[in-house]
């Protein structure tokens, strides 16, 4: 979703230094700090793609931005806007939301079968979370609508 929103040029800005220093801290953690588990090696490659991937965006965004007319890019802001995307986006994010409870319900299972009880009990909190934000999201939109 981060490719969707409303881009301007203090955004991007925002993102390309979120984004480097996130890529920085990654790097500049797992070359001098050397940490010596392997998840926490995971964990350093994770921030740094992470960091260069979001600054990837903010830099494609600034690029699109400038190339793109302004007629171009105010029309298609038009057309993310409609009322029938907007459905659609929905519908998605819907069929998303159940998927996810049906994934994480699964690992639930695949974890306590294995013997692990702490990531279970997380994908269970996890779950409880996603279903808490779905309700409360539901009551908010049913009483604007």
């Amino acid at each position: 979703m981060i490719c969707k929103g409303k881009w301007n040029k203090h955004l991007c800005t925002l993102v390309m230094i979120l984004g480097a220093a996130s890529f920085l801290f990654g790097l500049l953690t797992f070359l001098i700090v050397k940490p010596e588990t392997s998840s926490m090696n995971t964990l350093m490659g994770m921030f740094t793609g992470f960091g260069a991937g979001i600054m990837g965006v903010a830099i494609w965004q600034t690029i699109r931005a400038k190339v793109v007319s302004k007629e171009k890019l105010e029309q298609e802001e038009i057309e993310k806007w409609d009322e029938r995307n907007i459905a659609i986006i929905r519908a998605s994010a819907t069929a998303a939301y159940y998927a996810a409870i049906l994934l994480i319900a699964i690992l639930i299972f695949v974890f306590m079968g294995l013997g692990y009880r702490v990531p279970s009990y997380i994908c269970l909190g996890g779950m409880y979370v996603l279903v808490g934000v779905f309700f409360v999201a539901r009551k908010v939109l049913e009483k604007k609508m």
